[in-house]
């Protein structure tokens, strides 16, 4: 199998990368030992270290870390494999939001519903990070940090953010018209998972469902138009032909070295605008999704979530959970968010002085996380993705229609969810 293929190559990505910052102990070493797997954070990591520091002078646990490849998919296939081997090497995951369902009905992580109640993660968190951990009532993970879709925008260049999606396209066109840049609005538009996020914010900004009774919603007019406007704004010069290539670095960078006027993409990307050395320091701006109608467009919610190894030894399960405790409580989340741009998923942390006054840029999202929509909640995401990825990137390249690529991802979405019902 494919995937079983790969798995030496993951691992040697997946080796350790810190000890709490001395090399901590080996897993043969104690059952006092927590070893926890997750996606790089970027930035300084001594004050991730710290935070790992004070968990371990609280409880006694040692916590080594190790990372995985940094690429969501990368991250996914290694799970894949380790997880279904029952692999117990390590007790503490990062899973994407779109991962937990199919984590949960494989039995490869914990139900943590004794010790964080459905109920109490729902009141605590914003909902569609909630929405994402719980599955038939039960709680699986608990949010870490949450992403969402944004419009960005050179406010030197466009001082009032564009509203519906003529607009955008108008206001970009006219901004590359002057020679002031080169790209009027880049995108992610590659074949990967971030091309589904891009098209279900189109969809929902066209008033689609995208995922409904328990049935993805493609071949409707919703969906049809919103392939339509993403395919005219190749076709127009609002976006570039290049977009096609683009995930979240090749349209950042490019907006960042001021060749661009309007980009959708994730919050770290106004972290990145804002650093000394950054040319457009101070000119930029984000703003909810453009719509059809004006109203508020919905981004696509991330972020990642922490789980249980199901493999987990009754010796360090209490240890895993006081992890998980630890860095997904209010005091984190407003670290995570001071020290690494991280946006939190609890509701109290966006009133907090301290988060406004260390982070403004992220607590001015708020409304956008607390409006994000997930992506298809089903423990079959991971199929379905396959052939959304491929069809949505036949659609905005121009290989096929939209109502080509949407028929045949419907029926193909129909065979697996069906599948999966039986």
């Amino acid at each position: 199998m494919r995937r079983r293929g790969l798995f030496a190559f993951f691992a040697s990505l997946a080796a350790p990368s810190l000890g709490c910052g001395r090399g901590g102990p080996s897993r043969s070493d104690s059952d006092r030992t927590i070893v926890f797997k997750h996606q790089p954070l970027w930035g300084d990591p001594e004050p991730f270290r710290a935070m790992l520091s004070r968990f371990e002078a609280k409880t006694g646990y040692a916590v080594v870390t190790e990372a995985l490849p940094s690429s969501s998919d990368a991250a996914h296939q290694y799970f894949l494999t380790s997880l279904e081997g029952g692999d117990a090497s390590f007790d503490v995951l990062v899973a994407d939001v779109v991962w937990v369902p199919e984590f949960a009905r494989a039995g490869w992580i914990r139900d943590l519903s004794e010790v964080f109640p459905s109920a109490t993660i729902r009141g605590d968190f914003v909902e569609g990070a909630a929405n994402g951990v719980i599955v038939d009532d039960r709680t699986f993970a608990v949010p870490w940090y949450a992403d969402v879709g944004l419009l960005y925008r050179r406010t030197d260049l466009v001082p009032d953010a564009p509203r519906t999606y003529d607009d955008l396209a108008r206001e970009a066109l006219a901004v590359k018209e002057r020679g002031a840049v080169e790209y009027g609005y880049v995108w992610q538009g590659r074949q990967y998972e971030g091309l589904v996020c891009n098209v279900f914010e189109v969809i929902w900004g066209h008033g689609g469902a995208a995922f409904e009774n328990g049935r993805l919603q493609l071949d409707v007019p919703e969906a049809r138009d919103a392939l339509r406007t993403m395919r005219s704004f190749i076709e127009r010069g609002v976006s570039p032909r290049s977009v096609t290539a683009m995930a979240e670095e090749e349209s950042r960078r490019p907006f960042q070295a001021g060749r661009a006027a309007f980009m959708r993409n994730w919050p770290y990307a106004l972290v990145e605008a804002a650093r000394d050395d950054s040319p457009i320091r101070g000119k930029v701006a984000v703003s909810s999704l453009p719509t059809r109608d004006g109203t508020p467009g919905h981004g696509t919610l991330g972020g990642y979530q922490l789980a249980v190894n199901a493999a987990v030894t009754p010796a360090r399960f209490d240890g895993a959970v006081a992890l998980v405790e630890h860095l997904t409580s209010l005091e984190s989340n407003i670290s995570m968010a001071v020290l690494y741009g991280r946006n939190p998923p609890r509701r109290a942390a966006y009133a907090s002085d301290e988060l406004r006054s260390r982070a403004p840029h992220v607590a001015a999202v708020e409304e956008a996380i607390t409006g994000a929509r997930p992506r298809p909640v089903t423990p079959y995401y991971a199929l379905l993705a396959d052939t959304l990825q491929s069809e949505l990137s036949a659609a905005v390249s121009g290989i096929r229609t939209p109502e080509e690529a949407l028929q045949r991802a419907q029926r193909a979405s129909d065979r697996i969810m069906g599948m999966g019902a039986r």
